[in-house]
This record gives structure tokens, sequence and C-alpha cells, in this order.
């Protein structure tokens, strides 16, 4: 005798949505706030950039109107002047030496500028060959007319690295026109050249005023000077670091023991490879 089974209908479950809606919502709320925010921090950088070149460009008007301006009014007054027939030969040739000396400085300046806007689109590259830093720091201190008639103590060892030879002289041109622009005339003023980690440091040191410690990296920024009421266009510490870094160096500033400011440039020696 069988018996018959009966009939139990099977329950079906409800279809169940493990996903909250309200969470999905949440979500892309979160995601649309995070997506607001990267704009609106990009939008700040952009920004920041763009008054920072406003800033640059003010300082670089100001530089060419006054850095430039002021000796080329000089050279052409003394250019007219020259054309007085009643002139001493003496005060002719003093004439002309102003002019040479004022046009050598606007020539610096424009050669300043122009590495700059070449460094800033990178294809600005050293060619370098092994150099006697120590000679060709004797050599330029001997010759170079940036001194204004201060004298230099030097202390210059030979050190042959490789290095791009004009542009370690632009270096030590641009610290020694630092030096002699920010301190007083009575101020002395040491250059060295030395052995350092297989390569040269040269430091120009002076007893002046020295750099405070806030200012001692931002002096090697591009228009950025120590005092802004100092003249000179703070284009020169810029160049010195940008040089020094395409050496695989480094530029820095430290404060000299006794007082005053001790500039410092690090030349690799050459490479093992």
């Amino acid at each position: 005798m069988s018996l018959a089974r009966p009939y139990v209908r099977e329950a079906v479950s409800p279809q169940v949505n493990l996903v909250d809606p309200a969470f999905d919502d949440r979500r892309a709320l979160l995601e649309q706030v995070a997506e607001l925010q990267d704009a609106l921090e990009q939008e700040r950088s952009l920004n920041e950039r763009l008054r920072r070149l406003d800033e640059l460009k003010n300082t670089l008007l100001n530089t060419l109107s006054h850095d430039l301006k002021n000796p080329l009014t000089a050279v052409l007054g003394a250019a007219t002047t020259l054309r007085r027939l009643d002139l001493e030969p003496e005060q002719a040739n003093e004439l002309l030496d102003g002019m040479t000396a004022r046009a050598r400085k606007m020539d610096r300046l424009l050669s300043d500028l122009l590495d700059l806007e070449r460094l800033g689109r990178g294809i600005v590259d050293p060619t370098t060959y092994p150099v006697d830093v120590g000679r060709l720091v004797e050599v330029l201190v001997r010759e170079t007319d940036v001194l204004d008639g201060r004298e230099v103590e030097i202390e210059a060892r030979p050190v042959v690295v490789p290095a791009d030879a004009p542009k370690v002289e632009r270096m030590v041109e641009n610290l020694l026109v630092n030096a002699v622009r920010h301190t007083p005339t009575d101020a002395h003023i040491w250059i060295g050249v030395l052995p350092d980690d297989g390569g040269a440091v040269i430091c120009v040191e002076d007893d002046g005023p020295g750099v405070p410690d806030d200012m001692k990296l931002a002096v090697f920024e591009a228009f950025r000077k120590g005092d802004a009421r100092a003249p000179g266009s703070g284009i020169g510490l810029s160049l010195v670091g940008r040089f020094a870094e395409l050496h695989g160096g480094r530029a820095w500033v430290e404060d000299r023991p006794g007082g005053g400011a001790s500039f410092r440039i690090h030349l690799p020696g050459p490479s093992n490879d």
C-alpha cells in the first residue's frame, strides 16, 4: 500500500536587492565632491601660478626700466658731452671709460635675462671639458671689471674637474658682483677654490651683513633679493644656482665664521662610469 505524498507548495524566496540605493547615492555624491575638490585645487594652483607670473612680469619690467634705463641714460649723456670740441683728452677718456663700463653692465644684464629664459625652456646644456678651476678663478679675478676697485684675497688651489668654463666664469662673476653690491666699501672679500669630495668647491666670502636664515634659499630664486631696496635685478644668484645644477652640483650660502656670508658652489669630479 503506497501512501500519497501530500502536495506542498515550495516557498519562493523573494529577490533581495543587497545594494542599498541610498548607499549608491551617497557614494556618487562623495565621488562628485572629490572631483569638485580636485578641480578647485587645480584652479587654486593655476591662479597661484598666474599670480606669480604676473609678479614676475612686473619685476622684469621694473628691472628693465631701472637697471637698463639708468646706465643707458648715462651713456647717452656721455655721448652728447663727447661731441663738444673743447674737451681735454683726459676728460674724453674718462667719459669713454664710463660708457664702456655701463655698456658692459647692460650686456651682462641682458645675457642673464636671456640665459634665464633659455633655462626656463630647458635648452641650455653645458659643454664640459677638464678645467683647472683654481687657475680659471685666478685669471678671472685679475681681469674682471666687476669689482669696482675692491680688493679680493684669493686662495685658489689647482683642482681639475669637468666643467663648462664660460658658465663657471659667469657663476664666479655673479658671486663677486653680489659681494660688491651688498657689502660696505670697507668690507673684505675673499675667494677660494679647494678640492672637495672628489670635485671642487668655489667659495666667495665677505664680512658684510650676511644673509638672514629665512632668505638663504630664497636668494637663489629668480628676482628675489635679501633686501628689496638693494640695487640689482635679483637674477645673478638664480643663475649661479641653475648653472651649478647643470654641472650636477649645487650652490648655497651659509654664515661665515666671524660674520658675513659665505657663498659656495660645488662642482663634482669626473664620473666613474
